[in-house]
């Protein structure tokens, strides 16, 4: 789990009232996590493959136009780290894009899970 990173959109999200789009943020986020593991398990050649991706391609964008929002609130360290970790779209960025959703989705479970979630879930 990427706590330091999380941590850092969770409280940007609730000190800026930024609290709709850290809640849509983790809602594609799950969306991403969702989607990339059902591609994992079907593999490239299955039925349904290419809606999967174009799915997942849509909810990546979405999910980093989101990151975009909330750190436009800070111009130190953590807006650097994330430009530099999670935005490139090099294989290594998307790794870990991936696992930053992971820990986002664990944080929309934790919402819905505490009675805290909107109606809308991934």
């Amino acid at each position: 789990m990427r706590r330091e990173d999380l941590g850092v959109l969770l409280d940007l999200g609730l000190a800026l009232a930024l609290r709709p789009t850290l809640d849509e943020l983790s809602f594609h986020a799950k969306a991403v996590d969702r989607t990339q593991r059902i591609i994992k398990r079907i593999g490239h050649d299955a039925q349904g493959y290419d809606l999967l991706a174009r799915e997942l391609n849509d909810a990546v964008e979405r999910v980093l136009a989101l990151l975009r929002v909330l750190l436009g609130g800070d111009s130190g360290e953590a807006r650097t780290r994330f430009e530099e970790r999670y935005f490139p779209m090099t294989a290594g960025g998307f790794e870990n894009l991936l696992a930053l959703c992971h820990d986002l989705a664990w944080y929309k479970n934790w919402l819905i899970d505490n009675g805290s979630g909107r109606k809308a879930s991934a």
